[in-house]
């Protein structure tokens, strides 16, 4: 296989990635800021990972220890951020369903906003505080969760959890240049 049937492969489920990682974020209440500071990664990068862009011709392309520091920051389990985690890899990212055998949220706080000490003073690897007031009410399955398509993402009203306060990064703007490589 050529170098360009695989580019088109990885950009549909980068962009999953990309909205999983946006949903849980928001979902915890988290700027793209705060989710750098505790995942010791740079906004630019989680910019880049949400909008599914490294460079002007490229998909974000994380490696794997991005991914765990990510889930760990956000307290989910990885295969919350990695969509169809447990399938063969297709041609286009499958919208069937994530298919992995989990049951997650599985307790309240899985789906709950961090608490106002973690959202502004935790520091990377602190286990994480939760607002029950701030609970997201689900009208469908999170990501990583039984019954959540990778093509179908929760409704975008996030209203419980918070508005997206980062919701103005995802005008396709560049970066800076020198963190676009990461």
């Amino acid at each position: 296989m050529g170098r360009r049937s695989e580019w088109r492969r990885w950009a549909s489920y980068g962009h999953c990635l990309g909205e999983n990682l946006r949903v849980l974020r928001t979902m915890r209440g988290l700027s793209q800021d705060r989710l750098a500071e505790l995942s010791g990664l740079s906004r630019n990068q989680i910019s880049n990972i949400e909008r599914n862009e490294n460079t002007s011709t490229r998909s974000t392309d994380p490696v794997l220890s991005t991914v765990y520091k990510l889930a760990r920051a956000l307290h989910v389990p990885p295969v919350a951020l990695l969509p169809a985690g447990d399938r063969f890899v297709e041609d286009i990212c499958p919208a069937e369903g994530l298919g992995v055998d989990i049951v997650w949220p599985a307790r309240p706080e899985d789906t709950m906003a961090f608490d106002v000490h973690h959202l502004y003073s935790a520091r990377p690897g602190d286990r994480p505080g939760f607002d029950p007031t701030r609970a997201l009410e689900l009208d469908a399955p999170v990501p990583g969760s039984r019954g959540h398509s990778a093509g179908e993402l929760p409704p975008q009203d996030v209203s419980a959890a918070g508005e997206d306060p980062d919701a103005d990064d995802h005008d396709g703007r560049a970066g800076d240049p020198a963190e676009e490589g990461q």
